[in-house]
């Protein structure tokens, strides 16, 4: 059926060069009775460029073949109308394409985790030799999932009408033992830095801002008396004023006052899109997440007495129109592998293939007698997240092969779709070198057609993890065990082939 559909796109734009052709005189074409001006034949030009385009875009599998296709078809049926009694066959390829067009848009498929197919095991010769080992009683784990308790989080932007400092703010609540209660508002700054306000009752760590945008440029404890941020039947509802580093007030307020439904969805934020330099591969997983409607709805944004537009969302959503103010009342806010240098610690193992540590949950699988990593999860309320591994990671303490490949898999709530990608295990003398690079980006899971248009616009929603990769060196030590160092990195796309 694809390469029917493509047949029928790439004729159908070279069938356009024939109005181009009469229109230049460049050849004598009797199919087309009426005179057609300079100005038209440019116009079926273009036309045939956009049409022959998609069909080639859509031939090497790119999944944007679509937008030029739809500019093709519009100014094609222009030209079916303008011309109608030569060219009035021409709306029929065009209701073809169009129809193929919104079932791409349509049809929904939700995707598969690995971890439901059979996982198939690695050679074990390349691994590991031909010789048995013996007995094993302990596994080395390289992978960390970090948790940062939230529990609601608000984003406002207005790049459109900004500040002289900042250009959107971002309060979040919290309520643990870790950080404390209270509000904290990160300020996303004009060069690309943010400042982070919080409340007194809350000890956030400095370090772990370096993942947003260009990374922490002030931490300032403030006073927000009042300050609250809820979602209930009628949508979102806040109240947050506090004094910047200028000493200039800053008032945040929104009120839905909407009756319709709320109808959410699960967001892998693309926070990770701004950091630099980070320490970590950020996984703000948003359930429930959506944005305020603008009907029925109360949003100012006051600097220093001065009221701020905030941007909109330039479609609706379930036929409804859209401020670019969104909200999640359950994140979940993970980052994987944090950068490292240390001694990694020996897991003790027991006649069980799962087993917990440091609140991680390490299920193995046998490759002939050898345990390796099949999955890492961490759980913290009712959201698991998991990393998966096809084949299983090998055994590190026992990997004596060149090298060794596979696949992986972050995972949450299945609303929140998968991240995808490659590892390997290099040896080279006594060090082993490790990498992973999130090649396959995100996979949402979201049969809301509008949100799916968005992914498609704008592609930085699934692809920013592909511009991520993080490395590790192994070295043991016989005496204190492996010794690992490791860092992430962001990369060019073309950079992150092996």
């Amino acid at each position: 059926m694809k390469t029917v559909l493509i047949i029928i796109i790439i004729l159908h734009g070279l069938i356009h060069l024939m109005g181009f052709v009469k229109a230049f005189g460049l050849a004598n074409i009797s199919e087309m009775t009426l005179p057609i001006s300079r100005g038209w034949g440019l116009l079926w030009l273009i036309a045939a460029l956009m049409l022959i385009l998609s069909g080639v875009l859509l031939l090497l599998n790119v999944s944007s073949w679509w937008i030029p296709a739809i500019i093709g078809v519009i100014l094609s049926q222009i030209l079916v109308f303008a011309f109608w009694q030569d060219a009035r066959f021409g709306s029929i390829p065009n209701v073809i394409i169009l129809i193929f067009i919104v079932l791409g848009f349509v049809r929904h498929t939700p995707p598969v985790s690995m971890m439901k197919e059979e996982i198939t095991p690695a050679p074990y010769e390349e691994r590991y030799g031909e010789v048995s080992t013996g007995e094993h009683v302990q596994i080395i784990n390289p992978f960390e999932i970090n948790i940062t308790p939230m529990e609601r989080l608000l984003l406002i932007n207005f790049e459109n009408d900004p500040d002289s400092l900042y250009i959107g703010f971002e309060p979040q609540l919290f309520d643990d033992e870790i950080i404390g209660a209270g509000m904290l508002v990160i300020a996303w700054r004009t060069d690309g830095k943010v400042d982070v306000y919080h409340q007194p009752s809350l000890s956030p760590d400095p370090g772990g801002y370096d993942i947003a945008g260009q990374g922490l440029e002030n931490m300032i404890e403030r006073e927000m008396t009042g300050a609250f941020f809820e979602v209930n039947e009628r949508g979102a509802q806040a109240d947050v004023s506090f004094e910047d580093i200028e000493g200039r007030l800053i008032e945040l307020r929104i009120a839905e006052h909407s009756t319709r439904t709320r109808k959410p969805f699960g967001l892998l934020a693309p926070m990770g899109m701004a950091a630099e330099n980070p320490s970590a591969m950020p996984m703000i997983l948003l359930h429930d997440f959506y944005f305020v409607r603008r009907n029925n709805t109360d949003i100012s944004v006051r600097i220093n007495g001065r009221n701020h537009v905030t941007d909109k969302l330039p479609m609706p959503i379930d036929f409804t129109r859209m401020s670019f103010v969104r909200y999640c009342p359950d994140p979940l806010i993970a980052t994987l592998n944090p950068a490292f240098d240390g001694v990694l610690p020996s897991i003790p193992l027991n006649d069980e293939l799962t087993v917990r540590h440091d609140d991680h949950i390490i299920e193995m699988t046998l490759n002939r007698n050898m345990p390796e990593i099949q999955r890492i999860s961490r759980t913290h309320n009712q959201h698991t997240v998991s990393l998966a591994f096809s084949p299983s990671f090998p055994n590190l303490e026992s990997f004596t092969g060149d090298a060794a490949e596979g696949r992986f898999e972050i995972s949450g709530d299945p609303s929140t779709g998968f991240i995808r990608g490659e590892y390997r295990v290099v040896r080279s003398g006594s060090l082993l070198m490790l990498d992973m690079i999130p090649s396959g980006g995100w996979i949402p899971n979201e049969s809301k057609l509008s949100v799916r248009l968005i992914y498609r616009v704008e592609p930085m929603f699934t692809q920013w993890p592909t511009t991520y990769r993080w490395s590790a060196e192994l070295e043991q030590d016989e005496e204190t065990g492996f010794r690992m160092t490791s860092n992430w990195e962001r990369i060019n796309k073309k950079d992150s082939s092996r």
